[in-house]
């Protein structure tokens, strides 16, 4: 084959090579122009071929198939070295569209020579081959490409058969023989051929807002045609990926668009595999360890709400009785505070002021006359949410002020997963000093727009104290005006099976 190889300049002589393919590459009113010049032979008169070429892929087998059909035959009014302008009736011209293949309609003449020449002194010693021997070569070479190996010899066999005096009879019969060297397939075995591989592209955007949505394709260019293909993707900072399988289309691409609401802040990080014909998985972008990503970003008008919807009032009162309204383990809390959103990695600051009043028993002396212990906290406090990840925060409370006994304070941690304004949940837990301790567990959510709600479990030993009990609790909220929300709390809690007793509590948010 290597001795072959020498020909290769040869059969790309430009008397021996194919019609070079030429297309039209302007339209102006009556006159085109095409890539074919007197370099191409083309002349004032000659005439050309114009074809349209149709690509479609099957539906059933997804194979492209490429066909072209004569539009009609054009004539060269003007030829320049490259360039020609050619013209044709109206009709025709109408129907002309830049990308239409061109060609001579007569390949040029090929001068007539002898089939063989005569070496002169000095020549070199490798000599061209006069124009009819190059045909008969080429059509060999082009016969021979695809055939197996004793097939080939066969065909350079019947050239030297037909041209024996020609000046690379050495070279052929190297490769003849190198060609009767090679084993020879077992019957109805084909030679074997290298597996194709499939060359796939994925095309997404580089940047996005929130909530915009966010479509990934791939695309089969060349090669076998993947079975499937799937999207792995995740908001940057998740721990791992979601698989989403692409939608097959009949053009032969997949495509896959991410939950709207999964497109938040900062990025979206993605990969794509496809799944070949014999279930291989092959990466076409992106892995694991190396994801593509997406930058997402908030809308201008979105952004100027959120910078607007930074300050909140709230002011909320809650009435809470272990012991069937008798009076002898029961408290009331009252607190009014500001939040401002600062919206960096300290997200929140608030605020406030409260009161805490209170009478509670010993549990095994509730159903006695003793008299309950009365306990009472007047106090200030100041809170700090930081935003560790988009969607995870600490929160620090720390309290003061002043009961019977004097001064006294309380510290409250805790940390919230999810988002401040939609589903979350948080996971606190306080203490008092002369009062007590508080842990709890909060779900919340705003699946119903407008109408924000959370469920809480407490366990707590307040008022006093002493003997602990636990507090399930529902609130729910109701935006009235684009500034002013309500909400109501109701809630159950216990000591034990013969002490327990209700929760009630009415809230109201200014927001701006």
């Amino acid at each position: 084959m290597r001795a072959l190889l020498l020909l290769l300049p040869l059969l790309a002589l430009p008397a021996l090579a194919a019609p070079r393919q030429a297309y039209v590459l302007r339209i102006e009113g009556a006159d085109a122009f095409v890539d074919l010049g007197r370099a191409d032979a083309a002349a004032p008169g000659t005439r050309l071929r114009v074809y349209r070429v149709i690509e479609a892929r099957h539906p059933a087998t997804g194979k492209v198939l490429r066909d072209r059909f004569l539009l009609g035959e054009a004539e060269v009014l003007e030829a320049g070295e490259a360039l020609s302008r050619i013209g044709g009736a109206k009709e025709f011209l109408l129907r002309l569209e830049v990308g239409d293949e061109v060609e001579l309609a007569v390949a040029p003449a090929v001068p007539p020579t002898t089939p063989t020449t005569t070496a002169r002194p000095g020549a070199p010693a490798s000599p061209t081959p006069p124009d009819a021997e190059r045909a008969a070569l080429r059509s060999s070479w082009d016969a021979a490409l695809k055939l197996p190996p004793s097939e080939r010899a066969r065909v350079w066999e019947g050239f030297l058969a037909a041209w024996p005096q020609t000046d690379l009879a050495g070279p052929i019969r190297a490769e003849i023989a190198l060609l009767r060297a090679t084993p020879a397939a077992q019957p109805g075995e084909e030679a074997p051929t290298p597996p194709a591989e499939s060359v796939l592209k994925v095309a997404g955007p580089d940047t996005a807002l929130v909530g915009e949505p966010v479509i990934i394709s791939l695309t089969h260019l060349a090669g076998p045609a993947p079975r499937g293909a799937m999207l792995h993707w995740r908001q940057q900072g998740a721990p791992g990926f979601q698989t989403h399988h692409m939608r097959a289309e009949p053009t032969g691409h997949f495509r896959a668009q991410l939950p709207q609401d999964s497109v938040a802040e900062p990025a979206i990080e993605y990969f794509v595999e496809a799944t070949l014909e014999d279930g291989a998985t092959q990466p076409v972008a992106g892995s694991a360890t190396q994801p593509q990503r997406v930058a997402i970003k908030l809308p201008p008008s979105a952004r100027l709400i959120e910078r607007e919807n930074r300050s909140r009032v709230r002011i909320h009162d809650e009435y809470v009785d272990f012991n069937r309204f008798k009076g002898n383990d029961v408290y009331n809390l009252f607190e009014v505070d500001f939040l401002y959103r600062v919206l960096t990695t300290v997200h929140s600051v608030r605020v406030g002021f409260g009161s805490y009043q209170g009478r509670g028993t010993p549990k095994e002396l509730l159903d006695t006359d003793t008299a309950p212990k009365r306990v009472g906290f007047t106090y200030g406090f100041s809170e700090l949410e930081l935003r560790l990840l988009p969607s995870l925060a600490g929160l620090a409370r720390v309290s003061a002020g002043v009961n019977r006994e004097g001064l006294t304070t309380g510290l409250e941690l805790g940390m919230r997963i999810g988002s401040e304004t939609g589903t979350s949940l948080t996971v606190r837990g306080a203490t008092i000093r002369n009062i007590g301790k508080r842990a709890n567990l909060a779900l919340a959510w705003d699946a119903v727009r407008g109408w924000p709600m959370s469920a809480e479990v407490v366990v707590t030993n307040e008022p006093i104290g002493e003997d602990l009990g636990v507090r399930l609790l529902y609130t729910v909220g109701r935006s009235v005006t684009p500034w002013l929300d309500v909400s109501g709390r109701v809630g159950y809690q216990l000591r034990d099976i013969n002490h327990s007793g209700l929760t009630l509590g009415l809230g109201t948010t200014f927001h701006w």
